[in-house]
Order: C-alpha cells, then structure tokens, then sequence
C-alpha cells in the first residue's frame, strides 16, 4: 500500500425522534446503531450511545486491536485483553463543551511476557491506531448543510 492511496467508508443516519438516530454502516453483516443523547439533554432518553461514547469506544477499539495485532504478528499468545476508556469534557473558551482528553487502559494477559517482541510491541502498537493517531493531529471534517 502507498501513502497515496485513500479509503472511504460511507454510513447513513436517520432521525427517528429527539435525539434518536439510527446509523446504517452499509454492510449487510452489520447491524443499524441507535443512538441517543444522555438523559442529562432534554429530550434524550440514554436508549443508545452517545457521540461521545462511541468516539471512546473507537479509540479504545482502535488501541486494542493495533496491540492484538502486533503481538499476535510476533506469535504471541494473548489470552484476554481489557480496555478501560474515560473521556473527560470540559467547556471551551467559548462556553462549549469539548472532549478534551481521553484516558485508556489496555491489560492483556500475554503468555510471555518477558518475549523481546511484547515491549517492542508496548512501543510502537499506537502507530497501527488510525482512529487515535488521526485525533491527536486533527481530522479535517467538511461539512455541507444541504437545504
């Protein structure tokens, strides 16, 4: 793979009611995501995940599975792996609220620990996360309200 070459991944939203949103990832093998806000906004009702949640979730997901996959391309065992994420907000300069730091714990219980290639991988798995590498640097989002 080069560096010039893109990839795109499409998904669709529809607003059922208040803050209700159905996500429709276009794949047949994956099932349509409620969302809703926290019973926290008026009008949300805390029946599905939050924005915020989710961004949490990829991170974490996105940590996780680029360490999996370094230790087990170095024929590592990995029994189990556990991911804790916490995501703090805090309001702007403006007054609006932003998520401005995220907190991830990765435990995996290794076989062998002591194996040259598990520190190896503890140093460089972050290199595989797209999600968290492209946060950190900033994602430029175009938006087109279309009326």
């Amino acid at each position: 793979m080069t560096d010039s070459q893109r990839f795109e991944y499409e998904l669709n939203m529809v607003k059922l009611d208040d803050y209700k949103f159905i996500v429709d990832f276009n794949e047949d093998s994956i099932t349509d995501l409620l969302m809703d806000e926290s019973v926290d906004i008026l009008g949300g009702e805390g029946k599905g995940p939050t924005a915020s949640m989710l961004l949490a979730a990829a991170i974490g997901n996105c940590l996780s599975a680029s360490l999996y996959f370094c230790l087990t391309k170095k024929k590592n065992t990995v029994n189990e792996l556990k991911t804790k994420v916490i995501i703090f907000r805090e309001r702007n300069k403006e007054g609006f609220w932003n998520i401005s730091e995220a907190n991830v714990t990765i435990t995996p219980d290794i076989e062998n620990t002591e194996d040259v290639s598990v520190q190896r991988c503890i140093e460089i798995f972050r290199k595989y996360c797209i999600v968290s590498s492209s946060i950190e640097k900033g994602i430029k989002i175009n938006v087109t309200v279309k009326k």
